[in-house]
């Protein structure tokens, strides 16, 4: 495995050195960037930067407590928005069996007032109970006479 990284690096370098017209010297804010000891700075156009060693950044304390507060607030609102919505979920329930024996009642009330406003039954109780008769005759027409009316209807009488 080390052996094919030198050769990839080795064809890195000639690339560089073919795309580069001219050598390039390295000045002293260059020089003083990468310590005056690094070969390969001043090499042209190499691909490879190495004038500083990569650290890994460390994670602090804080860091690590303040997210783990966080994970933990969303834990607990994601639980507790679950809990409101199977509440929620099982009121909806109950609400809607009472629509539905509501529903049912006014069904039923509407079917009491058809069945007692029927004509059948109000004219059975007017004949039998009250003591009210059809009428046997058609009904007549009169005619109002005007000046009678406006007479009758005007202040000074």
């Amino acid at each position: 495995m080390t052996r094919p990284l030198r050769d990839d690096i080795e064809v890195l370098l000639n690339r560089a050195r073919q795309d580069s017209p001219r050598p390039h010297a390295p000045d002293e804010e260059e020089q003083s960037r990468t310590f005056g000891r690094d070969p390969q700075a001043a090499t042209p156009g190499y691909a490879i930067r190495s004038n500083r060693r990569a650290t890994r950044r460390k994670i602090s304390m804080f860091s690590i407590v303040l997210m783990l507060m966080a994970f933990g607030a969303g834990t607990v609102f994601y639980i507790s928005n679950v809990i409101t919505v199977n509440r929620l979920a099982v009121e909806v329930g109950d609400l809607r069996t009472k629509l539905e024996k509501a529903q049912n009642t006014n069904a039923g009330l509407h079917a009491e007032i058809n069945q007692k406003s029927s004509w059948d039954r109000i004219g059975k109780i007017a004949t039998e109970e009250l003591g009210l008769q059809y009428t046997k005759e058609q009904p007549g027409f009169f005619n109002i006479d005007q000046e009678k009316l406006e007479e009758l209807n005007s202040p000074q009488h």
